[in-house]
Formats: C-alpha cells, sequence, structure tokens
C-alpha cells in the first residue's frame, strides 16, 4: 500500500480557498471591510507575504478591491447566475492585437449592454485567476496566446461552458474555442503571391511552438515547393512575452539575404515590422525589391511605411462569436459547443507589386 500523504497546495492557494470560502459563507460581505492582511496572517498562521498573494489573486479574479487608506472590500456579486457581465482575459504582453480586442469588446459589450472587465495576467498568474472566475461562476473570453499554460487549461476543464477561447484551438479538450480559419488565410496569401509572380516565398515566425502557429509553417511547406530549402524558414526565437519586432528585425538581417526569398510571409504584423526595417538596411526595400505580406491587419500594419498587404482576421467576428458561444453554452443542458471557425480576407496594400524580373 501507497501510504505517500497527497501533497499540500501552496500555503497562499490554502489562504485563497479559505477567504474564498469565508465570501461564498457570507462571512465577508459587499461593502464591509475585511481584516487587515496582518490580523489574517496571525489568525491563520502565516506570514503576511502569504496573505497578500491570496489577497492579490482575489483582486485580480475581480472578487473584492483593495481602496487606497482604507482596506480591502468585497465586491457585490451577480444578483443571479445569468446577469449580464464577462471578463476578457489577455496576456501581460502588450501587443497591438490585446489593445484592438480591449477596445472591440467594450464597444461590443456596450452594444449588447453586458458590463466587460478587461483583465491581464502573465502565465505564472493566469490560472489563480481562472480559479477565481470557475469559483464565482465568472464568464470569461480568453486571448489563447501562449500565456495559457497547462495549469490554466487544466482550471478551464473544470468548468468549460463559462470559457471561450479567441485564436487557440482547445475545442479537442472540451474548451470552447473560436479560430480564424488559418488553412484558408495561408493559402490566400500564397495565392495571391503566385499571381504577383513570386516563386522564392519565405516565411518569418516567431517558433513559440503554438499549435496555430505550427499549422501555417506546415502548410507553407505543403504549398511552396521552394520551402523544402531550409533557409527560406526564419525563426525569430521570440521568448514568451517579448515583443517580436526586435527579434524578427535582427532575424531578417542575418538570414534574409542568403535566403533568395523574393516574398515573405510574416506570421503577424509585429514580426513584419521588424522586416520591414531589416530590409531596408540590407538595400531589399519593400515592395521595390522584396513583397511583404502579414497574417493580420492590425493599426501598426495599417500605418507601417508601406502599409502592409496582409489578412483582416475579422476581430469584431471572434468577440461576437465568442459572446454567443458564451451565453448559449450558460443556457445549454448537455454539454458545451465547443468550436466557431472565422474565414480571413485579404486586405492588399502597398508592401506588394508585382514585378515579374524578381521571379527566380
Amino acid at each position: 500500500m501507497d501510504n505517500t500523504a497527497a501533497p499540500q497546495p501552496p500555503k497562499y492557494r490554502q489562504v485563497f480557498d479559505y477567504l474564498a470560502g469565508a465570501i461564498e459563507a457570507g462571512v465577508f460581505v459587499p461593502d464591509r471591510r475585511m481584516p487587515s492582511e496582518r490580523r489574517l496572517a496571525e489568525e491563520l498562521a502565516v506570514n503576511v507575504a502569504t496573505v497578500r498573494r491570496a489577497f492579490r489573486d482575489l483582486i485580480a479574479g475581480g472578487i473584492v478591491e483593495k481602496r487606497v487608506g482604507d482596506g480591502t472590500y468585497v465586491l457585490p456579486r451577480p444578483v443571479s447566475p445569468n446577469e449580464n457581465r464577462i471578463n476578457l482575459m489577455l496576456s501581460n504582453y502588450e501587443g497591438d492585437t490585446q489593445h484592438e480586442l480591449a477596445g472591440l469588446a467594450v464597444r461590443e459589450c456596450e452594444r449588447l449592454h453586458i458590463a466587460c472587465r478587461i483583465c491581464c495576467a502573465g502565465k505564472a498568474d493566469l490560472a489563480m485567476q481562472l480559479r477565481s472566475f470557475v469559483r464565482f461562476r465568472q464568464p470569461t473570453v480568453i486571448l489563447g496566446d501562449t500565456s495559457v499554460g497547462a495549469e490554466a487549461i487544466r482550471e478551464m476543464e473544470k468548468a468549460p461552458e463559462l470559457f471561450v477561447v479567441i485564436a487557440n484551438r482547445l475545442d479537442h479538450l472540451g474548451i470552447p474555442s473560436v479560430v480564424g480559419n488559418d488553412c484558408a488565410g495561408i493559402n490566400i496569401l500564397i495565392d495571391f503571391l503566385r499571381e504577383q509572380g513570386y516563386a522564392r516565398i519565405g516565411l518569418l515566425h516567431n517558433n513559440s511552438g503554438h499549435p496555430i502557429e505550427n499549422i501555417q509553417i506546415a502548410l507553407w511547406r505543403s504549398r511552396c515547393p521552394a520551402a523544402q530549402e531550409p533557409e527560406l524558414e526564419l525563426r525569430a526565437n521570440v521568448p514568451v512575452g517579448e515583443h517580436p519586432a526586435e527579434y524578427a528585425y535582427y532575424c531578417v538581417l542575418r538570414h534574409l539575404r542568403p535566403s533568395g526569398a523574393t516574398a515573405l510571409i510574416a506570421l503577424n504584423d509585429e514580426l513584419a515590422v521588424g522586416a520591414l526595417t531589416a530590409a531596408a538596411e540590407l538595400g531589399l526595400p519593400v515592395p521595390e525589391k522584396l513583397a511583404l505580406v502579414s497574417v493580420g491587419d492590425t493599426v501598426v500594419g495599417r500605418f507601417a511605411n508601406p502599409p502592409l498587404t496582409g489578412l483582416n482576421p475579422n476581430l469584431p467576428e471572434h468577440l461576437r462569436q465568442a459572446l454567443d458561444l458564451l451565453r448559449r453554452n450558460q443556457e445549454r443542458r448537455f454539454g458545451p459547443e465547443l468550436l466557431r471557425i472565422v474565414e480571413p480576407t485579404l486586405v492588399e496594400r502597398r508592401s506588394t507589386v508585382k514585378f515579374p524580373e524578381l521571379v527566380h
């Protein structure tokens, strides 16, 4: 017989569970000041930093708030499970997609008369925030980037009807997802470049290992015969949470000329902006010497110089589908609906031009 005791959760999580249970039981009620961190630390026989961490997770989860100079208070909770309010969960990385999604969410929720709370978290904190959302039954839309790790997924699996992930497919794990049609997107860009006369089409990507990125790389390899040459694949090796433009700049500076690419697909606008600068320094300006297209249509791509040809992923439709999926899954009796797909469209701008003499 295995007599090994199950490992105890970290102290801060035990304190979190105690405080959450006390709030649920009505020990701590809205608009009444909670005991101080020091007093709770003494009562629970832990240090103040542990209580502070538990409070931080409750604050991030929208359960309590800290009022400067006054203490910590429980926030009012929905009067019914169907009250119209959602969280939009973004990563701490300050990207253009995050900003655009936040603005779109606020406007769409206003139109639908839904209260929208914008939340941000890194990979280390996301799981605890989701733990709060599950415990207090808070419907949440999540940008499914690389901050969504295994622990966060385990939390969502406890109540998948409360979550919809945008821009990553987790439907195979039973978590509702809204994604763009990445197969169609890469095909649209490759077909467009071929029509312009380009044969040596390179690919610039984060090298993140993200499932959608892997699909896009595989499609590029299958559609472009020259992709069998390894030098046409430019890996920016962007660390999690870092801005891609800088890493793309150095990657393109080192590898673009040896690749012999006459056209380049960047898998997001931030990568494309780094590529623009590097190509100009190499004496291969866009579009005169290099066609550049992007998987994306953010503000940075629209106002780059030259403006980028790319895919409009239709973020407003992603949000509309996500909010509708959340609503419907709250009402379904037999398991959540798991997947909706949004079609991208091509937006042609000045970063490409038809130059037959560039064809190799």
